[in-house]
């Protein structure tokens, strides 16, 4: 059976860890999966470490043909991650078939124009290798693929235990899932309902990434287990996600297939047809979070199983393409 190899943040909390476990989990029909850590949450010493044992694990499975994947398939954000990850890359034997796969929301940005030192360092690390650039949609394919050439895109898979609730949702329960990244805008939406609290006493929010919060109505979680996401995925009544910027956000993605409405920043693309959007302003977040309440959209599920089956399917070919089959 064929291998393949996913390098990333996969014991790191948040969305592209979801994506690596989902992928290793339920691979291609005819390949076996695995995954490699490459990165570590805490300080920059535990980082460090894990970015020294992946590289180690690599250089060890490469010089083994009892152990040496067909495909490396390398999940990669911008800026740092993207650096490590070309690290990894370069101690790899030339012939290795390797997929980069970029989650970033701002990749373009960090890459910037096509003669830049960025674009120019990227396209010669994916020219060495003739790696395949995967990115998550085709608004991102357009986007990325002037800058660094040929691209595919493949929607994120989303995990099959994301499914609509059995019972009716609560009211007035809004949703942010988050790690505690400025990026993902925690203040924002707590701000969002403190504005709403005036208009609805009842209204609170849960909001992940966060140990501690000021207002009662607000319930800083910190970090859940898979359980409890999806509990709240099928007992709120509306998920924010004011992020400043997002490749295709997972939790999107999980919501939708939960039949839960969304609330996005209207800057955001890659999201699902069923997501309204909001402006820049509080008040414009408050005026249509507020209405959705009132009169809850009716969001037909995703079929996950569907999905991620088409899914398999691409990356299969995606996958074959490498190794020439």
């Amino acid at each position: 059976m064929r291998k393949v190899l996913h390098v990333g943040p996969c014991n790191t909390p948040g969305g592209m860890a979801t994506v690596m476990h989902t992928l290793a989990e339920f691979p291609p029909e005819g390949w076996e999966a695995e995954l490699l850590a490459s990165h570590a949450p805490g300080g920059l010493w535990a980082k460090w470490r894990a970015y020294r044992r992946a590289r180690r694990e690599l250089k060890r499975r490469c010089s083994d043909p009892a152990l040496r994947p067909d495909v490396v398939h390398v999940h990669t954000a911008a800026d740092w991650s993207w650096r490590r990850k070309a690290r990894l890359i370069g101690c790899l034997p030339v012939e290795t078939g390797v997929v980069i796969h970029i989650h970033s929301g701002k990749f373009d940005a960090w890459l910037g124009k096509p003669e830049s030192k960025h674009s120019a360092s990227f396209t010669k690390t994916v020219q060495q290798y003739k790696a395949t650039v995967v990115v998550l949609s085709e608004a991102w394919k357009e986007t990325l693929a002037p800058i660094i050439g040929d691209t595919l895109a493949i929607s994120n898979p989303i995990p099959p235990t994301m499914v609509p609730p059995s019972q009716p949702r609560e009211r007035n329960h809004l949703l942010l899932l988050g790690r505690a990244d400025p990026v993902k805008g925690h203040d924002f939406a707590m701000k969002v309902a403190r504005g709403l609290h005036q208009q609805r006493p009842s209204i609170r929010l849960s909001i992940t990434g966060l140990e501690h919060a000021q207002d009662d109505f607000i319930h800083a979680l910190g970090w859940i287990s898979e359980e409890e996401k999806l509990r709240l995925l099928q007992t709120a009544s509306l998920l924010l996600l004011p992020s400043a910027y997002e490749g295709q956000p997972m939790v999107a993605l999980e919501a939708s297939a939960c039949g839960l409405p969304i609330v996005a920043s209207e800057h955001l693309s890659s999201l699902p047809d069923s997501v309204s959007t909001a402006g820049a302003e509080i008040e414009d977040w408050v005026s249509v979070v507020g209405k959705l309440l009132d009169d809850p959209p009716n969001v037909a599920p995703v079929n996950v199983h569907d999905q991620l089956a088409a899914i398999q399917r691409q990356w299969n070919d995606c996958y074959c393409s490498r190794l020439g089959a």
